[in-house]
């Protein structure tokens, strides 16, 4: 019996301790901290989508070549980011903006972000239905459930990485371990599909973030689902996909946005928005169709060879100020030429 509890024991210890190294001691921490309402809530179908009628404030300290900064995120009663508390979302609206951090308006305050901008020089109503890491995919999903707001036009702001996003269960977080979200997946019989998030990432990340596991059966609990969440990145990133089927994908989901835009009677324009300066990659040639498609690329290289403000948050990447007005005017410029708005 004792020789049976020793080692009863020392399994438990090592399990426990297992926990310890694998969830926690090698789970680095993140610079950056939130206060007020949680920013993403959990959807089976989505992963992640904006908490509706929030408010979350982000909290960033100084390292290396970045200051300090904040930003307060606040959503009306659809997700979409606005200026203030308490608004709501008209019942239809001219333009839907869709896309990741790079619409959603990371690191910058709600008035200073290309859509607001865009709202304010076409003198036209917005929803700004975007979020920090999303895909291609996510926005296609966000637009299908938005789709009785009725707008004339849908601009859909690309970045290079939607290629990789698109085909990964897992997207890109602060974490070591999966922040899950739905992905384009072949079916049985090969066919092209949009998958639900593996597990609930949201709470994982969220819970790691508030470091809400003090207790014992936090601490397990969360230990474990932390482990899960490594292991799913590990299975998503063992073998990247290759450029074919990143392209595949990404025809798969513009088809699918066309085909929704021409269901609900409006015009869809893809916005491509480049990082660092970054030309869009070679597959969206081959994929775009008939789809108009804005490329800001050379406005970025001309802003640039002028000696023009920064369009890039430096050591960041992220469009600054200066990079969301840019932005901002060249689609304004588009639209007003094109009568997209007519």
């Amino acid at each position: 019996m004792k020789t049976v509890l020793l080692v009863l024991a020392s399994t438990i210890a090592s399990l426990l301790l297992g926990v310890e190294v694998a969830a926690y001691l090698t789970v680095p921490g993140i610079a950056m901290s939130s206060e007020g309402d949680a920013l993403v809530i959990f959807d089976p179908e989505v992963g992640a989508i904006p908490n509706p009628s929030s408010h979350n404030r982000r909290i960033y300290p100084a390292i290396k070549d970045r200051k300090a900064f904040a930003f307060d995120v606040y959503t009306n009663d659809r997700g979409a980011r606005v200026d203030g508390p308490g608004e709501r979302s008209p019942a239809r609206v001219d333009i839907i903006t869709l896309g990741d951090s790079f619409t959603w308006g990371y690191a910058l305050q709600n008035p200073e972000i290309y859509a607001s901008r865009l709202r304010r020089e076409l003198g036209a109503s917005l929803s700004n239905l975007a979020m920090a890491s999303y895909g291609t995919t996510q926005s296609l999903q966000i637009l299908r459930r938005n789709r009785d707001l009725a707008p004339r036009l849908i601009v859909y702001g690309m970045i290079a990485h939607h290629f990789e996003r698109n085909v990964m269960p897992c997207a890109p977080s602060y974490y070591p371990f999966c922040l899950d979200v739905s992905h384009v997946a072949p079916d049985e019989q090969g066919r092209l599909r949009i998958a639900p998030p593996w597990s609930n990432g949201v709470k994982r990340l969220q819970q790691q973030l508030a470091g809400d596991y003090y207790d014992p059966a936090s601490w397990l609990t969360h230990g474990i689902d932390v482990i899960q969440g490594r292991i799913e990145y590990a299975r998503a990133t063992f073998e990247e996909a290759d450029e074919a089927t990143k392209d595949h994908a990404m025809g798969f989901l513009l088809r699918e946005m066309e085909r929704t835009a021409a269901e609900m009677g409006t015009r869809l324009l893809v916005v491509y928005l480049p990082t660092n300066y970054w030309g869009p990659p070679k597959g969206l040639a081959r994929v775009i169709g008939n789809i108009r498609l804005l490329d800001l690329t050379e406005a970025f290289q001309r802003n640039k060879e002028a000696g023009g403000p920064n369009p890039y948050i430096v050591g960041d990447g992220h469009p600054s100020v200066a990079g969301n007005a840019l932005i901002a005017n060249e689609i304004a410029k588009y639209v007003r030429r094109e009568g997209l708005l007519k």
